[in-house]
């Protein structure tokens, strides 16, 4: 009996506050130990009670690192659709654009001058302090041609120039009349508009005897060589685009001389 209870003892640690019965023939492993087929880890709680666990340092360092993550896959989206958005309003403009230019081209280009019947056919010019320049030619283009004034098919008057919307807005507009008949004074033509962006066109005129460049044409007994179209297109900074264009009448009439 003796023996038995010597086998046996009541371990106490220095810690007033708890006393574990451990046998002191099991083995121990670091600072676990186990007592009547039970183990107990170093603060004197169940095993099954200390799992490991993130401590608050780690949760805040991992909240942290996913914050910058969104961030950065945020500021990274954006700037791609800021970029998508840019390229996409450039391409349209630059499609605004060149509708506006090879339209005039075209209708320039078709400009029909008959000496004989010069004051019929002359380019008339105009310019406004306000507005800008406007010309006046007569083309056997249909280019830009509505349909209800499909009338004034085949040969007439185009006359191109700043004008106001129903807004108050400048814009570019285009007026069409039959080029063998005078403009009805009761009835004026009615504008269409060419460009909703164009804030400013100028017209410059070379002659074809001097080969001189002039801001206005007021010669009526003959052509111009070429024409410059210089347009002036809104924007956060107005971008200003130029095009010659060469006139093939004025060509064939130096031939013809």
């Amino acid at each position: 009996m003796n023996k038995r209870r010597t086998a046996f003892t009541l371990v106490r640690r220095r810690s007033p506050d708890r006393a574990v019965c451990a046998d002191r023939k099991v083995s121990r492993t670091g600072t676990r130990r186990e007592t009547f087929g039970r183990v107990w880890c170093a603060v004197g709680r169940p095993a099954h009670n200390c799992a490991s666990a993130f401590t608050l340092l780690e949760v805040m360092l991992a909240v942290t690192m996913l914050g910058l993550l969104v961030i950065a896959v945020s500021s990274t989206w954006s700037a791609g659709l800021r970029g998508w958005k840019r390229s996409n309003g450039l391409a349209e403009m630059y499609q605004r654009q060149r509708i506006v230019l090879d339209a005039l081209t075209e209708l320039t280009q078709a400009a029909i001058y008959v000496p004989e019947r010069a004051k019929l056919y002359a380019v008339r010019a105009e310019r406004d302090p306000f507005l800008g320049d406007s010309i006046s030619f007569v083309t056997s283009s249909d280019a830009l041609l509505p349909p209800q004034e499909a009338i004034v098919g085949g040969m007439r008057r185009v006359t191109v120039g700043m004008a106001r919307d129903d807004n108050g807005q400048p814009c570019l507009t285009m007026l069409n009349i039959p080029a063998l008949q005078e403009v009805d004074k009761l009835r004026q033509p009615v504008g269409h508009v060419l460009g909703r962006d164009v804030v400013g066109f100028a017209v410059r005129y070379r002659d074809a005897q001097t080969g001189v460049w002039k801001d206005n044409w007021t010669e009526a007994d003959h052509f111009p060589a070429a024409l410059e179209f210089a347009i002036t297109f809104a924007g956060k900074e107005p971008l200003v685009v130029v095009r010659t264009v060469d006139l093939p009448t004025a060509k064939l009439l130096r031939q013809q001389r």
